[in-house]
């Protein structure tokens, strides 16, 4: 017998790009195994560490709630006032995440890689936005979440990371053991009938 490997998709591991198909409105769902992440968390008031977390990542840490900072190579996203969410190419987490820690050898701020961790998933149509909604709070504004602003929330009941990346295009971080779930909830809500 040999063992098939399936992406959480259910999918074969091998294809490229992952993606599900079925949603509906020509929405897609795919995989974003290029997307990886390191976690900044401060023992001290931020405004402490910011400066010298900035220097190490060659991105500036936001100070305000849902906000992004893009640099060349990644970007830092706003979890808490103490936490940060470092988007970068997969390959380049571990060196992000040393030059935090040796330049904090005292912990004050720490980088955690976080890859491995938190599953990235793209959701891009029209419907996108709805079907988030469907699974709890996207946004309390009027105007819903702005587009390159973030929010850590449940979807579905699932603790997520949404991203509004452009106007119709969604990034959804999941812990990793909860990503066949997610996309469970994701198939259910499409097939439940409207109304």
């Amino acid at each position: 017998m040999k063992l098939q490997l399936q992406s959480s998709l259910g999918v074969d591991l091998d294809a490229a790009p992952n993606e599900a198909g079925g949603l509906p409105n020509g929405m897609a769902l795919r995989e974003r195994a290029d997307v990886g992440c390191v976690f900044l968390n401060a023992a001290v008031n931020a405004a402490e560490v910011i400066e010298g977390g900035n220097e190490a990542l060659g991105v500036q840490l936001p100070a305000r709630p849902g906000s992004i900072s893009r640099g060349p190579r990644c970007s830092a996203i706003w979890l808490t006032p103490r936490a940060w969410l470092v988007q970068c190419p997969v390959d380049d987490e571990l060196e992000l995440a040393s030059r935090v820690n040796a330049a904090f050898a005292d912990k004050r701020l720490h980088a955690a890689l976080f890859t491995d961790y938190l599953y990235w998933l793209e959701l891009c149509g029209e419907g996108a936005e709805a079907i988030l909604q469907q699974g709890g709070f996207v946004s309390l504004e009027r105007d819903g979440l702005a587009v390159g602003h973030a929010k850590r929330t449940l979807v579905g009941n699932i603790p997520a990371v949404i991203i509004h990346e452009r106007k119709f295009e969604w990034l959804v971080g999941i812990e990793r053991s909860r990503t066949k779930y997610f996309v469970g909830w994701l198939n259910s809500v499409r097939d439940a009938p409207a109304g």
